[in-house]
């Protein structure tokens, strides 16, 4: 079990208890303890708004992940996250996909129209809990698109390099540093 769920549970069982014993014994003591028990409760809660899950089949064509292969090299593949604008949300931390839901041998329509942001290596993170899911830090996202034309309400599309992604899925599980924090010896 996962400590952050032991958490909850346990904190959880403390403030059914603390109300359960106030209206036993009609004790007020018992009660503002049992108050005290969600401000235990609260970090431990999921914290589900910080992340958006791309999800394909169930966005009804709102959003394709697609492999754009070269036919010279390999390592200039790219990965285009193509979507409807509004689709994302940018108010999240960060934007998850799936590996399984690439697909491949599929045409894009030239857009004159579309805004495009290229996601670079130190924007891409792995989900701990979930496997082959790939995250998108949309917070470093935004805050380079205040030196561009356009907004982040304007993007709808998202290129990631393949190789970048391959050096991801490499690397070990440890926890990355956080942009502008650096690793003590």
């Amino acid at each position: 079990m996962k400590p952050k769920t032991f958490g909850l549970l346990i904190s959880s069982l403390l403030f059914l208890i603390f109300i359960v014993l106030s209206l036993l014994f009609q004790s007020t003591t018992y009660l503002y303890v049992a108050s005290v028990c969600p401000l235990l409760i609260v970090p431990f809660l999921p914290d589900i708004r910080t992340s958006q899950f791309i999800k394909p089949n169930q966005a009804k064509g709102a959003v394709r992940l697609i492999k754009m292969e070269n036919a010279d090299a390999a390592d200039s593949d790219l990965l285009v996250i193509l979507f409807d604008p509004g689709y994302v949300n940018w108010n999240r931390a960060k934007l998850y996909f799936h590996l399984d839901d690439i697909m491949k041998d599929v045409y894009v329509k030239p857009d004159p129209f579309a805004a495009t942001m290229t996601v670079l290596k130190f924007d891409l993170l792995l989900d701990r809990s979930k496997k082959n899911w790939i995250g998108i830090s949309l917070a470093q996202l935004e805050q380079r698109t205040e030196q561009l034309s356009y907004t982040t309400n304007e993007i709808n599309r998202l290129v990631i390099s393949m190789s970048d992604l391959s050096e991801l899925l490499l690397m070990p599980h440890s926890r990355p540093t956080a942009a502008g924090q650096s690793i003590g010896a």
